[in-house]
């Protein structure tokens, strides 16, 4: 490997560095560029993004609350949090409409029951 090309891998590598965090089980990819932040669970199955700090911690802790429901758990949810300005907004699947009730209702009880909106879609028809 030639120096220039040794320098650009050290360079990519510690540019990279940033972007990916593992702290309390939680995988999370912090998109930069537009200031963006976006994170997922594990699982994959319930994900949450906001456009600033404020707001992706709202969405966060309506994502870890549905996350820590073990109603919501099994079968689990599909789910998007989205945060604006204080609002969350869901979108996903339940697996039926208690599932999908339960999730819009913690997300009210975390973010206020006039910052919600959007609901679950519910898999079974």
């Amino acid at each position: 490997m030639n120096r220039n090309t040794a320098l650009f891998a050290a360079a990519l590598a510690l540019g990279a560095a940033p972007c990916f965090a593992n702290d309390s089980g939680h995988r999370h990819a912090w998109l930069h560029g537009d200031d963006s932040h976006y994170r997922s669970a594990d699982a994959g199955n319930i994900h949450s993004g906001a456009a600033n700090a404020d707001d992706q911690a709202l969405a966060d802790r309506v994502a870890d609350a549905l996350r820590s429901d073990r109603r919501l758990s099994e079968p689990g949810i599909t789910a998007t949090v989205t945060a604006k300005d204080g609002r969350v907004a869901l979108s996903g699947f339940a697996n039926d409409n208690r599932q999908a009730m339960r999730a819009e209702a913690i997300a009210r009880r975390v973010a206020g029951a006039g910052n919600v909106s959007g609901t679950l879609a519910n898999e079974a028809g």
